[in-house]
């Protein structure tokens, strides 16, 4: 790994971040999103290796600003920075707070105290560069259907995407077995690892790094999990239905609520009954099964 982070970072009020969050994600390039609450204001840092790749990225992000712009959203402009690795996490500290998701669910970073009460399941994550620090409403949406589909009669689970594999912590506290997990980014993957040690379950967990293309599980799941972008989804429709079982739990999040139709409409032309979906912000997600194949 390099000794510096070079990057490009721009920031928006806090009430753009979902939309300029799956926006970026459309583009070819590694990023990290951090809201500061205090200040009600996003933070967006977009990395590259190489001047080259730099020069390349300012080109296609200011592009893409001005269209952005045109649609309403307001931001500021890029500029360019570089910070060392170890400095990394004193950054994306600041941004850090205790969320309590659901009155049974706690998501809090290694270093802040906490002291649980009732029956409260408390999730250690230090997501580093990866996506999933609990913040974001895709990722607190999957985490509440994975709570609600807990009392599932099979529990085997599969975290699609990992990132930070706060969606794996969340399904083994929950009393899911066995739970599987990959991620594309190799970096996710050894993030995913370290906060699987932090959180005691890591013997628990069968992890890869791959896409989603080329995953290839031994078996089928009663519940798998998959915050993904839209289009990803639509692209992969098939291969997540080959891994849930019949009468198994679909959750898909990732989605703008303007896209939700569509993907509501393809994962039901292929099996799947929607049973529940909720709306926050600018985001939908959903939980299907997947229908029984009844024998003549």
């Amino acid at each position: 790994m390099k000794d510096n982070l070079e990057f490009c970072e721009f920031k928006s009020s806090m009430e753009f971040s979902g939309m300029l969050s799956e926006l970026l994600s459309a583009l070819p390039f590694q990023y990290c999103v951090n809201d500061d609450l205090e200040t009600t204001t996003t933070l967006y840092r977009i990395y590259y290796e190489t001047e080259s790749e730099g020069k390349e990225l300012i080109k296609v992000l200011c592009e893409n600003l001005d269209e952005w712009r045109k649609l309403g959203i307001e931001c500021s402009e890029p500029y360019f920075s570089s910070i060392k690795n170890e400095d990394w996490m004193e950054v994306w500290k600041r941004y850090f707070k205790v969320l309590k998701i659901t009155p049974g669910l706690v998501v809090k970073a290694s270093w802040l105290e906490y002291i649980p009460t009732g029956n409260e399941k408390i999730i250690e994550i230090d997501p580093e560069m990866s996506f999933g620090t609990g913040s974001h409403e895709t990722t607190q949406f999957c985490m509440k259907a994975i709570e609600r589909l807990s009392d599932a009669l099979d529990k085997s689970f599969l975290d699609a995407g990992c990132g930070s594999g706060i969606l794996a912590i969340t399904a083994a506290l929950c009393g899911f077995r066995p739970i599987y997990a990959f991620d594309n980014d190799k970096e996710s993957m050894e993030t995913t690892v370290n906060n699987l040690a932090r959180n005691n379950i890591k013997e628990k967990v069968n992890f890869s790094v791959s896409d989603i293309a080329g995953y290839s599980p031994e078996m089928k799941f009663g519940v798998v999990a998959a915050n993904i972008i839209s289009g990803v989804l639509i692209d992969n429709c098939s291969r997540l239905k080959s891994w849930v079982k019949p009468g198994g739990y679909l959750i898909l999040a990732g989605i703008l609520k303007s896209d939700y139709a569509d993907i509501k409409k393809v994962f039901e032309d292929s099996e799947f009954t929607q049973i529940f979906s909720d709306t926050e912000k600018e985001w939908t997600g959903g939980i299907f099964q997947r229908q029984l194949v009844l024998s003549k």
